[in-house]
């Protein structure tokens, strides 16, 4: 199915990756890292599917959605790529004008079964991601297994280290926090942590961020501050662990 067309629209690098190796075994695909690429594309090329971010800057995903709608090609299924998962949350998003929606974070079989079903033109809609219990496993194998079995060892060796970068980043912009609250960058960068930590497996990030971006959203500061430390923690917990797993010994 290589004559199949699909953009990616996704703005975090870590999840592109993903994104194009997972794509990229079945179909063609092209890449944009915003809603306004997203909407210049789709007016010069033909695309049989359209995967759209919906957090993204210069252009929001619903916006981009509803520009390309209007386009030569309204037609064209869009899914919305979101870490919204309730169920009214997907009623919204259909009511917004998109087709489908994937909740990240992803999992490889289920995603591409549901890409295929649209590319083979039947539709078959996306079941409502199952809450998640707050896990106390690290790394979850399960997950990594399931990922180095549509992309290569050293595909996804990549994408750890890119989010061992990421850590980094996000442990650096914790410290400046804690010196200066005034800095905008951090809730951003958690909030990119929470959906790639989740992507591969990394559980108890995960849940930390996520539980550190709900408290900053509902402005309870001094218990954001708390799970900032129990962040740094599992970060650290998460590092020490790569530098001891054999899972990538062959």
């Amino acid at each position: 199915m290589k004559s199949k067309r699909v953009l990616i629209v996704e703005d975090n690098d870590l999840n592109r990756m993903l994104f194009e190796n997972l794509i990229g075994q079945l179909f063609s695909f092209t890449s944009a890292k915003n809603g306004l690429e997203a909407v210049d594309l789709a007016e010069t090329q033909e695309f049989d599917l359209i995967l759209m971010d919906i957090q993204m800057p210069k252009m929001d995903g619903i916006t981009a959605m509803k520009k390309i709608r209007q386009g030569h090609n309204p037609a064209c299924p869009i899914l919305a790529v979101t870490a919204y998962a309730e169920e009214s949350d997907r009623h919204n998003f259909l009511e917004q004008g998109f087709d489908d929606f994937v909740t990240k974070p992803i999992r490889p079989r289920e995603f591409l079964q549901l890409v295929q079903s649209y590319l083979k033109g039947s539709g078959k809609k996306a079941q409502p991601a199952q809450k998640e219990e707050e896990g106390k496993i690290i790394l979850d194998k399960n997950v990594v297994e399931q990922l180095l079995k549509y992309n290569s060892k050293a595909a996804i060796q990549k994408v750890l280290e890119d989010f061992l970068e990421e850590c980094k980043e996000t442990e650096q912009q914790v410290l400046m926090y804690e010196t200066n609250p005034e800095s905008k960058n951090l809730i951003e960068k958690i909030h990119n942590l929470k959906g790639n930590s989740g992507t591969l497996g990394a559980q108890r990030i995960y849940f930390s961020a996520q539980k550190a971006e709900d408290l900053w959203r509902k402005e309870r500061f001094q218990e954001f501050s708390e799970e900032l430390k129990n962040l740094k923690n599992e970060i650290r917990q998460f590092r020490d662990f790569l530098n001891q797993e054999t899972i990538f010994d062959s």
